[in-house]
């Protein structure tokens, strides 16, 4: 299936303008929609933390605070948005709307932000997040980490410095494992575009030469022509040789399936999965 919808969560930030961009160059080869969401949060959720006694000055106070931040940061989203749109990346529409070139919308709504981000996630095909690694105060890593494990969908993370091209040097992280044959499908209307495709699996002693055999074969039948590599790791961690190996590569997306032995996010986030979302600087695609 095409990729007709992609949804970014825009917090009014300085980091807007440029993962709207990488939305817009991964909605660029089928002219897909992108849709700013911006989630004012609601300030009488914090009122029951307010101390019994306070005076309804107080109140309106907190309320006023709410309201003045939020407006702040609605601002600098349309700021973001009319900078991509003038620098002719795509055509704003007041909703959603496909055309000959890639469009965006603005959509505001109030509530829990990863909450309200997963209810537009479950109706869209491509969800992209800023990078994560300095984001943690925006409370981004916690709704993508949300998104990723109730939504099914597949997740993009951004690079702090985008890459020259994208999605056509792709690394597939490969273990054989249901959420990475997720991510390779999920991924497939890029893979047609790309110049090379390279399935690389993590492996410790004893190795599995024919793991990337099956996944090789599936993607020939599609029409994508890959490579694989099997590398152990040493004396590393996985998730660091896993970058390394993708830096050797010249990859400039990388594709994985969220690594763990359970749904929990201690166990999923603990180890390869977060470690890569966090010091890739490439763009990730992943799904769980």
């Amino acid at each position: 299936m095409a990729i007709a919808k992609i949804l970014v969560p825009v917090v009014g930030s300085s980091r807007d303008a440029s993962v709207l961009a990488a939305a817009i160059e991964a909605a660029r080869p089928s002219n897909a929609h992108v849709v700013a969401l911006f989630v004012r949060p609601d300030p009488t959720e914090a009122l029951p933390y307010l101390s019994e006694g306070v005076s309804g000055g107080v109140v309106e106070d907190v309320v006023r605070i709410y309201k003045d931040v939020s407006d702040k940061a609605a601002a600098n989203v349309k700021l973001a948005i009319e900078s991509v749109c003038a620098a002719g990346s795509a055509k704003f529409t007041k909703s959603p709307e496909r055309g000959d070139t890639v469009t965006i919308s603005y959509r505001e709504l109030e509530g829990t932000f990863g909450d309200r981000l997963v209810e537009e996630a479950r109706v869209s095909d491509l969800v992209v997040f800023a990078p994560l690694a300095h984001n943690d105060r925006l409370g981004l890593t916690e709704a993508f980490e949300q998104v990723l494990l109730e939504t099914d969908r597949p997740v993009l993370v951004t690079a702090e410095t985008p890459p020259d091209a994208f999605a056509k040097k792709v690394l597939i992280g490969w273990d054989g494992g249901t959420a990475a044959a997720q991510a390779v499908t999920a991924v497939s209307p890029y893979l047609a575009q790309s110049t090379s495709v390279e399935i690389l699996s993590i492996q410790r002693p004893p190795l599995k030469a024919d793991l990337t055999e099956k996944v090789r074969e599936y993607l020939l039948l599609h029409g994508v022509h890959s490579t694989e590599r099997i590398v152990d790791p040493g004396n590393k961690s996985i998730g660091v040789r896993f970058l390394e190996a993708a830096a050797e590569s010249g990859a400039d997306l990388i594709v994985m399936g969220g690594y763990g032995h359970g749904r929990l996010r201690e166990s999923l986030f603990g180890g390869v999965t977060r470690y890569v979302v966090s010091h890739a600087s490439v763009p990730v695609f992943v799904i769980h």
